[in-house]
């Protein structure tokens, strides 16, 4: 028990320390257009995506990065949840071609680029769809948020990921209305 305790307590301070070696990164979602259609809503979404150095270091190694993108759809009268989605979008470096090479959500959609900053360009502008069923006329919203998937790193960075500030990318959620009219 006294053992757990003061990994604990290491831990805790490591993760403080990360604090002060902060920079400017993160996802931030700055605006989703919603055309609702029939049982689906087309969404554009424009994304600011930022890795941190340690993620640019752990990608130029070798280890695929997953962004998760959250979509929730909810009846905006009482915030009942009426379906949600997540996308799954992975990065990864091809040292043999010198290229980054994006990939999701659907298995067959894969982009090459010869620059990080290409792929993220094309992961920042995102085009999607969300099966909605039939929805009744009324006012709706759509819940958005953007994540570093840490669960599907290599087991061990899994920890180190979860205690370091420098892999936290994860955005807020943010809430796009919208309404069905008769």
């Amino acid at each position: 028990m006294r053992a757990c305790a003061s990994l604990l307590s290491l831990a805790l301070v490591l993760s403080g320390c990360d604090q002060v070696a902060t920079g400017n990164f993160g996802f931030r979602i700055l605006e989703v257009k919603l055309q609702p259609g029939y049982q689906i809503i087309h969404a554009q979404l424009q994304q600011e995506i930022v890795l941190s150095r340690e993620a640019i270091d752990a990608l130029d190694h070798g280890v695929p990065l997953t962004v998760t993108l959250d979509l929730e759809l909810r009846d905006a009268q009482n915030l009942a949840l009426l379906t949600e989605q997540q996308l799954r979008y992975v990065i990864r470096y091809l040292p043999l071609s010198e290229h980054y090479q994006l990939s999701g959500p659907e298995p067959m959609r894969v982009q090459t680029f010869p620059r990080l900053r290409h792929a993220l360009a094309a992961l920042a502008d995102l085009k999607v769809e969300m099966s909605t069923g039939a929805l009744a006329p009324g006012p709706y919203e759509v819940r958005t948020r953007l994540r570093l998937d840490n669960a599907r790193m290599p087991a061990p960075m899994r920890l180190p990921a979860l205690l370091s500030v420098q892999w936290h990318h994860n955005s807020e959620w943010s809430t796009w209305p919208f309404a069905i009219n008769a």
